[in-house]
């Protein structure tokens, strides 16, 4: 489905993009939460309550919602339009409630099927059930997925078993800054020898340009790579580009994951 705000800016819920007529030049790409959240609120003209949209956006799509991840994405939202001149897309009313901009002209310009991870923030239709329809037995699969879980809740505490009795503690990862500008780019303790640094960064350079990543000024990103690579060989990659906040730098980032690549 594909909407047209305010006469110039196109927004298509299916791909989650925002698009001006300039040939890409000012493209947007939102992620599947952040589109799913306002694809929601444009189908829910009105005034909403928060946990109303939680629940539809969050919880009814097995994710774990909180005020918190509501606010970024509402702040990802509002961020994204204000590129095209367009400010306050989604407006806080009375009691923390929400509410689609009353000012916003929006136009229904294809309405073609939704891409399902938009989809699922909509309820389905409730099926009409046959008079006497007999109890539904559980799958295999159910039972399946119950022995798979009993399964990793055992290995779970077998490894916790093993790390405490070998007197092990579980230390967190300590991040450092590799570099400041344009963007900050963290990296484990690990990471840091000093004759790998200019290699580094351009493995972290090569990735985000295979991936096609956009970003501003202050965002974030953490970049792993595994041994391999400082021989020469082919090895895993880990890239999460992060959005900046300022109770936890690293609450909202979108993961990249490569099994083997090949250093630059």
């Amino acid at each position: 489905m594909k909407y047209r705000i305010n006469a110039f800016l196109d927004y298509d819920a299916t791909e989650g993009s925002l698009r001006l007529n300039d040939g890409g030049k000012s493209d947007t790409q939102l992620t599947i939460t952040a589109n799913a959240l306002l694809f929601f609120i444009i189908q829910h003209p009105g005034v909403i309550s928060r946990d109303d949209v939680m629940k539809r956006v969050w919880d009814d799509n097995g994710l774990v919602s909180s005020n918190s991840n509501l606010n970024q994405y509402l702040s990802m939202l509002r961020k994204a339009f204000r590129r095209y001149g367009i400010d306050n897309v989604i407006v806080t009313v009375s009691r923390g409630r929400l509410e689609l901009n009353s000012e916003l002209q929006i136009e229904v310009i294809d309405d073609a099927p939704l891409h399902p991870a938009v989809l699922a923030s909509e309820p389905a239709p409730p099926a009409a059930e046959p008079a006497s329809a007999p109890p539904v037995a559980a799958s295999d699969h159910d039972h399946y997925w119950g022995y798979s879980g009993a399964v990793l809740v055992l290995l779970a505490l077998a490894l916790f078993g093993w790390s405490w009795s070998n007197g092990r503690s579980l230390t967190p990862l300590r991040l450092s800054p590799l570099a400041q500008t344009p963007v900050e780019v963290f990296s484990t303790d690990m990471m840091l020898d000093p004759r790998m640094r200019n290699n580094y960064l351009q493995n972290f350079n090569a990735v985000k340009k295979k991936k096609g990543i956009k970003y501003h000024n202050g965002e974030q990103f953490l970049f792993f790579y595994g041994d391999k690579l400082q021989s020469n060989g082919l090895g895993r990659t880990f890239l999460a580009h992060c959005v900046k906040h300022q109770d936890n730098s690293f609450s909202y980032c979108d993961n990249y994951f490569y099994y083997s690549w090949k250093p630059v």
